[in-house]
């Protein structure tokens, strides 16, 4: 049996096509030269058409030009060769494709989605992440700032805002290439006990929960906004962090003795502050003398200073119904009230004895010590405090020093494009709500996606 290629096929198909179509279904070639049916020409046109297939048609008449063209319906094909048939029966008009579409209409507003504005070891940084816990609290300040000068809030804000934003990147920087150093030096054995203790903890926290992590992430998203995953995800760090610090800073901090004494030395007058005499005050104008008369004899008669004074400073807040003078050397040579005539009259005081009524200025003052306090550590005292305070220090230097070398190794988007990126983001949103501009023309950076 001789096998035909696909070319041959295809002629065969066009063949029987059109011997179906002019010639019927012949059973002899001499019955079709003898009889000759009525002919027409066909045009190329016609040849192409549906009903060609059919014989000779009659001509249809032509459409008036300016009626659209109804393409006539074709039958519905059914059945095992209706595919087959569908491959020979397309057609094809020649023609520029329509481009005049009409955009859909927006149904709404464009809507923020998010937008990236940065990488830091690969773990992107998203707007809305950033933004989220903080966006509330740039809104405040700004309406703050609104309020005490509309004039210049926007600008006093920017430079606020730039401030708080820059330094949470510096925080997530820090916290990432320090959670990094810290998996790296995790031995192996070291790092599979340190997640599998992660999971026992994550299990007591769902055990907690009755055992449901659904309820598990609405009980902390009642709590702190966050889910399961994220608060695992935060102790992760947290556990990694403490881990890289205490075993690379903190375990080597040391001070000495020395340093101690040199710390309370410079720092004497800090821990030996000069003493400080506590005076209560009141007055009565010199004019009245007739309250002048009822608070000398309520003195006399034994009513105590305290409650007078009480009744002459209602207005006066708590706070300031003493006053606090410090001063140096002895208290019988000091300077306590300035002028000379009531300082040398207060130099005569000792604790809880009062003096008056003396006259100054047009009124009659009653002044009462009510105590002298000093406050003073030698170095013994102050060695555990001093001890604290120069180690916070050295470590606080020292991580400082640790953390800039990672940066160094790490690989992240530049600190000021990412402020940038999210301050103009974080305008839009704040500045949209109080009527502004934002940043620029009341929209989103470019670089944000928006949806409608």
């Amino acid at each position: 049996m001789t096998r035909l290629n696909s070319k041959s096929m295809v002629a065969l198909i066009l063949v029987s096509l059109a011997s179906w179509g002019l010639g019927g279904c012949s059973s002899g070639s001499g019955v079709a030269s003898a009889v000759k049916p009525a002919t027409k020409p066909i045009t190329a046109a016609e040849f192409g058409s549906p009903t060609a297939a059919a014989g000779p048609q009659e001509v249809a008449k032509s459409p008036p030009a300016e009626a659209e063209f109804e393409r006539p319906a074709r039958p519905l094909r059914t059945g095992p060769f209706a595919a087959s048939e569908g491959l020979l029966d397309v057609d094809v008009e020649p023609g520029e494709p329509a481009l005049g579409a009409r955009t859909p209409d927006p149904v709404g507003e464009p809507v923020f989605v998010d937008a990236k504005v940065g990488d830091v070891n690969n773990r992107a940084i998203y707007a809305s992440a950033f933004l989220n816990d903080m966006i509330d609290r740039l809104k405040a300040k700004y309406e703050e700032m609104y309020k005490a000068n509309p004039r210049m809030a926007k600008q006093a804000w920017r430079k606020f805002a730039s401030e708080q934003i820059q330094q949470k990147l510096d925080g997530i920087i820090e916290d990432e290439v320090l959670r990094a150093e810290a998996l790296n030096a995790l031995q192996p054995e070291q790092k599979a006990g340190f997640f599998n203790w992660l999971q026992a903890v994550r299990s007591e926290v769902v055990a907690e929960n009755r055992g449901i992590e659904a309820a598990a992430n609405e009980n902390l998203s009642a709590q702190n906004g966050t889910s399961l995953d994220q608060t695992m995800k935060n102790r992760e760090q947290q556990e990694l962090i403490k881990f890289v610090l205490q075993t690379r800073i903190y375990s080597r901090a040391n001070v000495s003795w020395r340093d101690i004494q040199i710390a309370y030395e410079k720092n004497y007058d800090l821990f030996n502050p000069p003493p400080i005499a506590s005076f209560r005050i009141f007055t009565v104008s010199e004019r009245d003398t007739k309250e002048i008369e009822k608070v000398r004899a309520e003195l006399e008669g034994g009513k105590d200073f305290d409650d007078i004074a009480d009744e002459k400073t209602r207005s006066v807040d708590e706070k300031d119904k003493f006053l606090d003078r410090p001063y140096e050397g002895e208290y019988a040579e000091a300077d306590l009230l300035g002028p000379k005539e009531l300082n040398e009259e207060v130099r005569k005081l000792v604790p809880g004895r009062w003096v008056g009524p003396i006259a100054f200025r047009g009124s009659m003052y009653w002044i009462k010590l009510e105590r002298i306090w000093k406050v003073s550590e030698d170095l013994y005292a102050a060695q555990l405090f001093l001890e604290n305070r120069l180690a916070q220090t050295k470590n606080d230097y020292e991580k400082y020093k640790f953390v800039d070398r990672l940066k160094k190794r790490a690989s992240y988007t530049d600190v000021d494009v990412m402020t940038a990126r999210l301050l103009a983001l974080a305008e839009d949103r704040v500045f949209g709500i109080n009527g502004g501009t934002g940043s620029g023309k009341g929209g989103a950076s470019p670089s944000a996606p928006k949806a409608r």
